[in-house]
């Protein structure tokens, strides 16, 4: 039989391996929001070739009439961003259920197994993470939205000087195309960032229902940085515990700030 010390060895190990898969996961999941979010510009592609003239360039009298018609397009990019990122989201929320699971099972054995519904605790997952007000006082939606308003601004911009410069279409298709290009960082931040703290608090609430587990270990991002919130958690030593271990109720282990990468692992009971 296996001592404390040999199991809490085996869940680090096992913990740690996951948070790795995740990270390969995550990765996929900004390509496919990335690939959702770029679909709208197909859209205005040909939005652009309905308005054009023979001479393939489209007259300034028809810029007011075009402009408003990117309001649909906001409306698209709001659509496709949302999808994208629930879907990430419950991904992840369930990623982060399972692997707590699998790596308790695999340290302690079948009677580490949990006795309800993951069903329901990934559901709960996924409301606190959509529902959450982060710190500059937005919910996730909002933040989308505004990715949307940014992303029109941009294009309007762009659309705009084409039209009174005497561009062509393709010479504004090629603006545009580099317009999405330029905002793919937003993309990929509010990916990584809600995909993580999702995978983070499916760990968390994996935890809560244990009764081998006493604490949350955070571990820090990738990044390394000194004065990321996550490397600050993780050198604290707040309950005597061990540096780093937090009661599962701290909800700032779950989003120590944007774009953060860091993760949890279990601290058994002695």
């Amino acid at each position: 039989m296996s001592t404390p010390a040999e199991r809490q060895e085996r869940l680090n190990e096992l913990l740690g391996k996951a948070s790795q898969q995740y990270g390969r996961l995550n990765d996929r999941q900004v390509r496919y929001a990335i690939r959702e979010i770029d679909r709208t510009r197909l859209e205005l592609t040909d939005l652009l070739a309905e308005y054009a003239n023979k001479d393939s360039t489209i007259s300034r009298s028809r810029l007011n009439s075009l402009l408003r018609d990117l309001e649909t397009l906001e409306e698209s990019i709001r659509k496709h961003g949302m999808d994208a990122l629930d879907t990430v989201i419950k991904e992840s929320a369930d990623f982060g259920t399972a692997a707590g699971e699998k790596a308790l099972i695999g340290a302690i054995g079948e009677t580490a197994a949990l006795g309800v519904q993951f069903n329901r605790m990934n559901g709960e997952v996924f409301r606190y993470v959509v529902n959450r007000f982060g710190d500059d006082g937005l919910v996730l939606s909002d933040r989308v939205w505004q990715l949307a308003g940014d992303q029109r601004d941009a294009l309007n911009k762009v659309i705009r000087s084409g039209i009174i410069r005497g561009e062509s279409v393709n010479q504004m298709v090629a603006q545009v195309r580099r317009v999405y290009a330029n905002e793919t960082w937003k993309i990929k931040r509010l990916v990584v960032t809600e995909g993580n703290m999702a995978y983070r608090v499916g760990t968390g609430y994996r935890a809560q229902r244990s009764e081998q587990v006493v604490g949350l270990r955070i571990h820090k991002g990738l990044a390394d940085r000194p004065n990321h919130r996550c490397t600050i958690l993780s050198q604290q030593d707040r309950y005597g515990l061990g540096t780093g271990v937090f009661k599962p109720s701290d909800t700032e282990i779950y989003n120590p700030h944007a774009n953060c990468t860091s993760f949890l692992t279990y601290v058994l009971k002695e």
